[in-house]
């Protein structure tokens, strides 16, 4: 029998704002938000209760994401800004990073936390260093608008995909485009690797979300269901479930099979646009947020909550 995620705590009026991206840290088990009210807020991912409220940005947060140790988060705003966080230290900014404008998009830590990798409005994938706040790399596309970014968890591939549906995917050891993929007839709104590296998932407006096969650059499925645009997707880290879950403007979150390329559950809990889901380290929890101001959590039938 498939696992079912069961909905479970609940954080109403979360923020101010549409909540536009999520992520749950490792070892400090933080579900961290960022709003379009310029706030990004660090939660108790077992109790659901708000631990600190992390302030530096001005304008609205396009999106967070923690790194491999759960020590740090960073997030991305139109105010230009990269923000680097403690999470060991009640959030305490570490550094801010000056991007020029629109080059502060969808902001991922590399595997190993040295860098972080952001979309920009020119097509650039640019590498900032989290140390010095210097950009270091720019991978450079076809000039269109790279809406998101990822990183494979072993850590030789960087992708980013553009608004014209195209997806970029570079070799980080050599420098070079690996693949170009394509298939999507609109913008790619969010990328996320599988744990095994060598899978890269894709959903867009186009109402679907890909299945790339990154060693050979080839599509391998395309998973439809979702009735309006794709905004999150994220693959579940525990490899042996070959799960992904996907959140869409249609106001549903979606968990995958991708083994048997069909949906395994979907919950309708949010009244507004699912922006963004994340797995907990472990596979077994899921958050979503929402244009509702909600955040909402589900756990799996075995798990504890």
């Amino acid at each position: 029998m498939p696992t079912t995620y069961i909905p479970t705590i609940v954080a109403d009026d979360a923020h101010q704002g549409d909540i536009w991206s999520v992520a749950w840290s490792k070892n400090t088990n933080c579900i961290v938000t960022g709003a379009s009210d310029s706030s990004v807020k660090c939660w108790d991912g077992s109790s659901g209760e708000l631990k600190y409220e992390l302030d530096g940005h001005v304008l609205a947060v396009v999106s967070v994401d923690t790194n491999n140790t759960g020590t740090r988060a960073v997030s991305a705003s139109i105010d230009s800004t990269l923000c680097i966080w403690d999470l060991e230290n009640d959030g305490a900014l570490v550094k801010t990073i000056n991007a020029t404008p629109v080059e502060a998009w969808k902001a991922r830590f590399s595997p190993d936390g040295q860098f972080v990798a952001c979309g920009s409005h020119n097509g650039d994938i640019n590498l900032y260093s989290v140390e010095s706040g210097d950009k270091v790399t720019s991978f450079a596309t076809k000039q269109k608008f790279v809406t998101t970014t990822a990183y494979s968890p072993d850590g030789k591939y960087v992708a980013g995909a553009a608004e014209d549906g195209s997806i970029y995917v570079f070799n980080v050891e050599t420098n070079q485009l690996a693949h170009t993929l394509s298939g999507h007839a609109r913008a790619v709104r969010d990328l996320t690797f599988a744990p095994d590296s060598q899978t890269l998932i894709s959903g867009s407006d186009d109402k679907c979300i890909h299945v790339y096969d990154v060693e050979h650059g080839q599509l391998a499925s395309v998973l439809t269901g979702h009735t309006s645009w794709v905004l999150g997707v994220d693959a579940n880290p525990d490899i042996s479930k070959q799960q992904l879950a996907s959140s869409s403007a249609d106001r549903k979150v979606k968990i995958w099979d991708l083994g048997q390329r069909s949906v395994l559950e979907t919950h309708e809990v949010h009244s507004e646009e699912v922006w963004s889901v994340a797995w907990n380290p472990e596979g077994t929890k899921l958050v979503s947020v929402s244009e509702d101001k909600s955040i909402k959590w589900f756990a799996s039938s075995g798990s504890s909550v």
